[in-house]
């Protein structure tokens, strides 16, 4: 059994035809069909069965449960490859959410250069969501993430850092301008301003939408904080963001929400739990665990 066998395979199954699985490889017929046999062979199982009268594939039992191994192994050896070059090039791949690199990195940063470590990340921004899918698939080495429940998964290890209330923001000439705090259900037939769906905040908006059973109207999305800041500063609608990213200098006013229950911006450090740190990776999980976030 070798990996060419197994990408043979698994592109068979994602085809249903040997033909086409033998032209997306550039080989003949005859090479995929004997590497399946070799499979079948070596694992004493059928596992395709050809229906000639119907040139249909059938893929056994056997076939299907091995099919899902087919990926996870060949997963896991894409993800080795990552990790190999990441740790030839010296280099940690660090995933940081806009709103949190703002908030914490340019503190952060002073103690990095301090323990001579800042020249060492490649930090790659994004959501929290797309990060948290490029840690797994090996994209990245550790991220900072931004979720509204602890992140709970087999592949992964991660340490709770800091909690974090999330506030609604409105233009100073807004009649809410005035109160120190809302009830969600409140704003139902408010225009809201919101970041895009890569970002957590989605999460927590339809959490509270659905505890409130309204369903609040989204004039607009963006990846953009500051755009966002801006459009409710000029009363074009208002927006509900984490406290992180609030500032005492921004045009708008912040409101508390006096929602009983409503979930909270949590921030976790997280790395794959098979991944075995570098001395570079596990200094920077060092300082980041022992940071007063």
């Amino acid at each position: 059994m070798n990996i060419k066998e197994l990408q043979y395979f698994q592109r068979l199954f994602q085809e249903n035809s040997f033909t086409k699985t033998a032209n997306f490889f550039h080989v003949s017929q005859p090479t995929i069909t004997a590497a399946v046999q070799r499979l079948e062979k070596e694992l004493d199982a059928q596992l395709v069965i050809r229906d000639q009268s119907h040139k249909d594939l059938i893929f056994t039992d056997s076939g299907k449960q091995f099919e899902k191994h087919v990926e996870q192994i060949l997963q896991e050896i894409e993800t080795a490859k990552l990790e190999i070059t990441a740790i030839k090039k010296e280099k940690v791949r660090l995933g940081l959410p806009p709103i949190i690199g703002g908030y914490y990195f340019p503190t952060l940063s002073s103690q990095l250069v301090s323990q001579d470590l800042l020249s060492q990340l490649d930090t790659h921004e994004d959501g929290s969501k797309l990060l948290l899918n490029k840690l797994i698939t090996g994209h990245l080495d550790i991220a900072l993430l931004g979720s509204v429940q602890p992140i709970e998964n087999d592949q992964l290890s991660g340490h709770m850092l800091s909690r974090k209330k999330f506030k609604i923001i409105v233009s100073r000439n807004h009649p809410l301008a005035q109160k120190k705090a809302v009830a969600f259900k409140d704003l139902q037939r408010e225009p809201f301003i919101q970041l895009n769906e890569r970002f957590i905040h989605s999460i927590a908006f339809e959490q509270l939408s659905r505890q409130n059973r309204i369903k609040p109207e989204i004039i607009y999305r963006t990846n953009d904080i500051q755009v966002i800041k801006g459009m409710v500063a000029n009363n074009i609608g208002i927006s509900f963001l984490t406290e992180m990213a609030i500032l005492p200098q921004d045009p708008v006013a912040a409101l508390e929400l006096s929602d009983v229950v409503q979930p909270e911006f949590m921030i976790q450090l997280v790395y794959r739990s098979n991944h075995v740190l570098t001395a570079v990776q596990q200094k920077i999980v060092n300082l980041m665990t022992q940071y007063a976030f």
